[in-house]
């Protein structure tokens, strides 16, 4: 093989590229492997949103109450300790 009035040994050349070729090959898997990982650890932004709504709507059909005033939930912890 010539190259620029050179001639190159493609062993040689070979010998060379492996080393960079075999890690941005590692580099690539070991991303694709990350983002496969933390897509099963931290689910989508999406869901994130879908469950708050679920919570939500759920807790406004609930037996929920409204406090007015500090006291009034002072007056309803106590009464929880009890």
């Amino acid at each position: 093989m010539k190259a620029k009035g050179h001639v190159i040994d493609e062993d040689a050349l070979v010998e060379r590229l492996l080393p960079k070729i075999e890690d941005r090959i590692k580099t690539d898997v070991v991303r694709s492997l990350i983002s496969a990982l933390e897509d099963q650890i931290y689910p989508p932004e999406s869901a994130f949103r879908g469950e708050f709504v679920r919570r939500v709507e759920k807790a406004s059909r609930g037996k929920g109450k409204v406090f007015k005033t500090t006291m009034e939930l002072e007056a309803h912890l106590k009464s929880l300790s009890t």
